[in-house]
């Protein structure tokens, strides 16, 4: 019923891009996207969110959403989204994530 992607790239010195989509087979009444952006830690060998915001629409079939993020150097980053939509509660959802890019 609906299709959801993540996507991080660099943007410069410092920054990354991270978006998401969400797209349904037909128009829904609601429809959301969340997206988290995560930070590698190599001490505890496991990954912390750093940022997330959600975006919402209605009678739709697709949407995205999109920022460019100041990020430590040094470090690996990802982005990992919910995709929601339907047109009554509870909402079908999916889930999407992208591999770890490096900010040197």
């Amino acid at each position: 019923m609906m299709d959801g992607e993540s996507t991080i790239s660099k943007a410069g010195i410092s920054r990354i891009y991270a978006y998401g989509a969400t797209t349904a087979n037909h128009k829904v009444k609601y429809m959301a996207t969340i997206v988290y952006v995560d930070r590698y830690d190599e001490k505890n060998d496991e990954w912390g969110q750093i940022d997330a915001w959600v975006a919402e629409d209605e009678n739709t079939y697709y949407m995205s959403t999109a920022k460019s993020l100041k990020v430590d150097r040094g470090y690996y980053y990802r982005v990992h989204c919910n995709h929601i939509a339907g047109n009554e509660y509870p909402y079908e959802e999916e889930f999407s994530v992208t591999n770890g890019i490096l900010i040197p």
